[in-house]
């Protein structure tokens, strides 16, 4: 030990070294990431659109919704998850098309699966980690609701097994029928057992006030369902799920896909769905549409 006097200069060196090790670790060690800030609750709405994935669609994967081609453009579908934050709660809709953990396992170069013969999903960031950079982490999820059980909208359940999981009758017994090749089960194992809350009448009023209402929409799966949502910044939105997978479709007024669980039940629910935002001045936003998803304001960025 050195014997000279300690000066104020040395004092005050000592000093914000001891600084510099407490933000950033021990000397000549890696510095530390900051924790990230956890989430409060916002004084109003907000609704947070996370980039979930994309799907690359074959020509014949096109047909399938009775558009062409050089009608639609841009064959490639996003897959989007959202993240409604309220000042009474959270609620987590459509939650992507590769599990969390099989992203990470394929960081290189993104996790890739063929969710069907003319469908081929990428995803390059996991969900947790963009509910992270917002504070959240999937046990803070008040609630967690899905479109449909299909296989690019469900990946991601079982990270929510502690959420209050909303959902239809139909819907429940359809992701546990026996040969169902349109779901994976493996996604939401847990959800089995969860909390939940069956959604048996047309509406349901999420946080109680008519700012987040999940409303039927059958067909396209037995329980289908669209969220609507009201916003300061947009006024009234609806989520629509698969009740369009491009906008020819609706355009045109093509029929649904013929391989819908009802063809004739997705399109009186397509029908009732037009009249609906006709009335309520509703805007629709179509999932997988490419071109609109685009356009929208991705997390961290929210619209309230």
């Amino acid at each position: 030990m050195s014997g000279r006097p300690i000066t104020p200069r040395r004092r005050n060196v000592a000093a914000l070294f001891a600084l510099l090790v407490g933000t950033f670790g021990v000397a000549g060690g890696s510095a530390r990431a900051p924790a990230a800030t956890r989430a409060q609750a916002p004084k109003a709405m907000r609704l947070y659109v996370f980039d979930c994935g994309l799907l690359n669609i074959s020509p014949d994967g096109v047909a399938r919704y009775h558009v062409t081609p050089a009608e639609v453009g841009e064959a490639r579908m996003p897959v989007p998850c959202f993240l409604v934050a309220h000042p009474k709660g959270t609620l987590m809709w459509d939650v992507g098309v590769i599990p969390d953990a099989s992203v990470e396992a394929q960081a290189q170069g993104g996790a890739r699966s063929n969710v069907n013969p003319t469908s081929a999903a990428v995803v390059t960031r996991t969900l947790k980690s963009q509910l992270a950079q917002i504070g959240y982490s999937p046990a803070d999820i008040t609630y967690v609701a899905i479109s449909h059980a299909h296989k690019d909208h469900s990946a991601n359940l079982d990270e929510f097994a502690s959420s209050t999981w909303l959902a239809r009758p139909a819907e429940r017994e359809f992701m546990w029928k026996e040969h169902n090749e349109r779901v994976d089960p493996s996604f939401y194992t847990k959800l089995k057992t969860s909390k939940s809350i069956a959604l048996d009448k047309d509406e349901y009023d999420v946080f109680g006030d008519g700012l987040a209402v999940i409303k039927s929409a059958p067909g396209h799966t037995p329980g289908h369902q669209v969220l609507i949502l009201r916003l300061a910044s947009l006024g009234r939105i609806m989520v629509a799920g698969d009740l369009y997978h491009y906008p020819p479709e609706r355009m045109f007024r093509r029929a649904p896909p013929d391989n819908e669980f009802n063809v004739k039940q997705s399109a009186a629910s397509r029908a009732m769905i037009e009249e609906y935002l006709r009335k309520t001045k509703t805007t629709i936003w179509i999932e997988h549409d490419f071109g609109a998803n685009a356009k929208l304001k991705k997390s961290p960025a929210y619209y309230d």
